[in-house]
């Protein structure tokens, strides 16, 4: 664009110059030549202006908005990937904030929980088989009571069978005595074979109570170890979990590290995008500019005003709005752009 831009200059320059030399050697003296006479090379500089000014002019133009429309297009680009990142970085912050201080602890506190339900199961089946162990140290006492009265029952029986035996050797003195000793005898018979029911109905009952206990005993113990693993497992996930967050954590604190460094780059980038519209500016004081040349080489061929590079040039530089544009008018070389006029957006 700088070649395009000095290459336009030139030969509007070099236009000028040749025109203005001609006029001071191959132009006649106002003794040699009329004054009215026509300057032909005057006419050929005003077709040359009138012919070369609009396709310049047009190729500015065409090069401004190229310019113009592809660094707008890179800045909405560039402005999509800062808001972009400014969503991914609000997004993984709230989500690495959540899980750290609210789901993770929230998790931990529910699983706990589901532990703890199991640890009151299992406890109150313990108390279940101390329960059961209680029944059958009762069971165990109730057969005791009853052998007692098996032997109460024999020892009757035998009081009632010597009692029967002294009645009849008394005689018929006895015979009322003999009937008691008899029915005394029967009621020790009916005693001794219930208690002997009873005894056997505890057996009984003590070989179940056994039973259940032996199996309440080995699913507690299976429980037991059950929850015991269900507690370490749980514990262990909680652990990995942890850890894994702790390397989430640090992975999306380098990401959004890097995150904020591209940003920063690419805000920086935006910034020095800004020369477009100086550019823009200078190209739109050059094009106007140049779109003055015919006319100022028509009026010096019609002999109207010379033709002075002087009244274009002094035209141009009251459009500078910028100091480099000034610099270089002055100096007729490049400037370098002051980066403190910058205007930040």
């Amino acid at each position: 664009m700088a070649e395009t831009l000095i290459a336009v200059i030139s030969l509007a320059v070099g236009a000028a110059a040749g025109y203005w030399l001609r006029g001071r050697t191959d132009r006649p003296g106002p003794a040699t030549l009329p004054a009215a006479a026509p300057d032909r090379y005057a006419n050929d500089v005003s077709q040359f202006a009138g012919a070369v000014a609009p396709v310049w002019s047009a190729q500015i133009d065409s090069s401004r908005n190229q310019m113009e429309n592809a660094v707008g297009q890179l800045t909405e680009k560039f402005a999509g990937i800062v808001e972009n990142l400014d969503s991914v970085l609000t997004s993984s912050t709230g989500v690495l904030d959540e899980s750290s201080g609210g789901a993770f602890d929230r998790s931990r506190e529910r699983l706990g929980g589901v532990v703890g339900t199991l640890d009151d199961a299992l406890t109150g089946k313990r108390q279940a088989l101390e329960e059961l162990h209680s029944l059958l140290g009762l069971n165990e006492e109730l057969r005791r009571m009853s052998g007692e009265v098996t032997r109460i029952a024999a020892q009757t029986n035998l009081l009632a069978l010597n009692a029967a035996i002294e009645a009849q050797r008394v005689g018929e003195a006895g015979a009322a005595f003999g009937v008691v000793a008899l029915e005394v005898r029967q009621l020790a018979d009916r005693s001794q074979n219930t208690s002997e029911r009873m005894v056997e109905k505890v057996d009984r009952v003590a070989e179940a109570i056994t039973s259940v206990l032996a199996t309440a005993e080995a699913n507690a113990e299976r429980e037991g170890n059950a929850v015991a693993h269900a507690n370490g497992e749980v514990q262990a996930v909680l652990d990995d979990l942890m850890s894994m967050l702790s390397r989430m954590q640090n992975s999306s604190q380098e990401l959004e590290q890097a995150a904020v460094g591209i940003r920063g780059e690419i805000g920086d980038s935006l910034v020095n995008l800004q020369f477009q519209d100086r550019v823009n500016q200078m190209l739109e004081h050059l094009r106007d500019n140049i779109g003055r040349f015919p006319e100022v080489a028509a009026s010096a061929a019609a002999g109207v005003a010379p033709l002075d590079a002087k009244v274009l040039l002094d035209e141009l530089a009251a459009r500078y709005t910028m100091a480099e544009e000034h610099q270089a008018h002055q100096s007729g070389t490049p400037v370098k752009v002051n980066e403190s006029e910058i205007t930040f957006f």
